[in-house]
């Protein structure tokens, strides 16, 4: 199924476009231009009082409708057609899933008024999602397929728009806040969790491996251990709720996995740019926030 995000800030997830959009977005437009020589004039303390200066702020207003209507036939080549698995297999949000198809709508939505971009949203499950993308039913795919160099040589990766890395869980009242520097000190894990492998990498480290998430985090609180490594969706949603004022969060995920745009060559350059401009001025931040998804 596939639904159309233009630059609207009406428009919610799964929303279908209006009929007419060129249409409704050139009379916009026209709507906007119809003030701007008033506005032009006043900022520069000057008022149209002949009929020559009339004619002239016309003659402008026409050519800019015009060049608006050109636009409106060019956007359409700067569409973007995305591949989406709403449950984002082989990932488990669990309870979060919501959360985070709440935050990609927010995104976009954002990205689409930022920039003028429009993005085409391809449902489709996550057995056929990559297929898709290398027979260009699609530019791009939302994935956590992780940017290893043979990926690379196939497919172009944007900046992570939600990391997922596992992140360092101490006490509330702890000022320990590097893993590195926890030499001789226990450190629980899930029992086989990708966490696990982050701790080989310093074999002075005590690790204690956990069964379940409570268990995991209980251990800290009891000061049975003192920290905990556990992926980052699920680990900002127990910290927020069960253990708000019990236990935090410090510092960033310890790897670069997360969810990203994954793209054919070349396609997808606009939307980095977009989406680096957003993460520079904390757009992401705030949004991730709003839905929850912010360890800070």
């Amino acid at each position: 199924m596939i639904r159309l995000y233009r630059l609207r800030p009406e428009m919610t997830f799964l929303t279908k476009p209006a009929p007419e959009v060129c249409g409704s977005e050139a009379a916009s437009k026209q709507a906007m231009l119809k003030t701007w020589p008033m506005q032009t004039a006043a900022k520069m303390g000057m008022r149209a009082k002949s009929k020559i200066s009339f004619l002239a702020a016309s003659g402008i207003l026409v050519l800019l409708l015009f060049l608006c209507g050109c636009s409106c036939e060019s956007g359409s080549r700067r569409t973007l057609r995305i591949g989406v698995d709403p449950q984002w297999s082989p990932l488990d949000f669990g309870t979060q899933t919501s959360y985070v198809n709440g935050f990609t709508e927010d995104l976009l939505l954002e990205m689409a008024r930022y920039s003028g971009m429009q993005f085409e949203v391809v449902w489709t499950n996550w057995d056929t999602l990559l297929q898709g993308l290398k027979e260009e039913k699609y530019d791009a795919i939302l994935s956590s397929m992780p940017p290893y160099e043979y990926n690379k040589a196939k497919y172009d990766f944007s900046s992570n728009f939600l990391d997922l890395g596992p992140v360092l869980i101490v006490a509330a009242d702890s000022e320990k806040k590097d893993l590195s520097k926890m030499n001789q000190e226990l450190v629980g894990v899930i029992a086989n969790s990708p966490s696990a492998l982050i701790l080989q990498t310093n074999a002075e480290i005590i690790v204690r491996s956990y069964s379940s998430i409570p268990d995991l985090l209980n251990a800290v609180v009891a000061g049975e251990i003192q920290a905990a490594l556990l992926t980052q969706i699920p680990a900002v949603n127990f910290i927020h709720d069960l253990y708000a004022g019990k236990l935090k969060i410090v510092g960033r995920p310890l790897d670069d996995s997360g969810l990203h745009l994954v793209g054919l060559k070349g396609k997808i350059n606009p939307f980095n740019k977009t989406l680096d401009a957003l993460l520079k001025r904390k757009t992401v931040k705030d949004l991730l926030k709003k839905w929850n998804l912010s360890g800070s």
